[in-house]
């Protein structure tokens, strides 16, 4: 019954993205000369040199590539949603719902990545003309890639829906919204490989789950990382996964009372 009821969020959220496809249409053109710009920035950047820091331009521009695609897939509109429905007092009816409210967003947000995904793999063609693909570096690199991905969604999506509970205290919660996705698209080397970033602020970096949602799938992709390092990558971001899951329910718990307070 609550499987049904999920999956019939997943499609309301593809049919609320469909019913936008001029944003979809500016997002993919927005993505694609932003592919464009970084990877001829990044050309010019090598100055005929042909490695930098241990990557070769055609991986780094594979890499940059890749992980702009990829952030299509995961930027959501998930913490602007939950906003309105706060402020339009709409979120009553969805805490009076018999599946959980932070289960609900996650099935739209799984609905509005499902269509991106579908978006990103019809522009890829152009992405690659633009920027620069080639296939996965290996076997190992072509089957743990999508794990990567899959990992990489799960933690933006719990870190997505931390940002949106914002909401509950602050109604508004578009500046924040606008800094996270500031700072992690950042620290996810979604422009930047990690691997160019100096020392203390690769580390924190390294150390945040953020790389998990951009890099770590683009840098297993181009064989950058391999082997065990790929292994205890995977093993960081189930502990991530674990800690923000926890901290989700925690923060829902508070949100939750919230609400009650306001209904006095």
């Amino acid at each position: 019954m609550r499987t049904r009821g999920y999956l019939a969020y997943v499609r309301t959220a593809i049919a609320i993205r469909l019913q936008y496809r001029s944003t979809i249409f500016a997002s993919m053109t927005v993505t694609l000369l932003w592919i464009l710009l970084v990877t001829r920035v990044w050309s010019a950047a090598y100055q005929g040199r042909d490695t930098v820091a241990g990557l070769t331009l055609e991986s780094t521009i594979v890499y940059l590539t890749l992980a702009n695609l990829q952030a299509v897939v995961i930027n959501t509109p998930i913490t602007w949603i939950m906003a309105s429905r706060v402020r339009s007092g709409e979120v009553l009816f969805d805490v009076s719902r018999p599946m959980g409210y932070p289960g609900q967003m996650l099935a739209m947000q799984a609905g509005q990545s499902m269509l991106q995904i579908a978006v990103m793999l019809v522009v890829t063609p152009v992405a690659a003309l633009l920027g620069g693909l080639s296939g996965p570096a290996g076997l190992a690199a072509g089957l743990l890639y999508p794990v990567a991905l899959l990992l990489g969604w799960v933690l933006n999506a719990l870190l997505t829906l931390l940002i949106g509970l914002t909401a509950f205290w602050t109604v508004d919660n578009l500046g924040i919204s606008v800094l996270y996705r500031f700072v992690a698209a950042f620290l996810a080397g979604a422009s930047v490989p990690l691997v160019f970033f100096p020392g203390p602020l690769r580390a924190v970096a390294e150390a945040l789950p953020f790389r998990f949602i951009v890099a770590e799938p683009a840098a297993i992709y181009i064989g950058q990382i391999h082997g065990t390092r790929v292994l205890t990558g995977f093993a960081l971001a189930l502990v991530w996964i674990g800690l923000l899951s926890g901290l989700l329910a925690l923060a829902w718990q508070r949100a939750h009372r919230k609400i009650v307070v306001h209904g006095g």
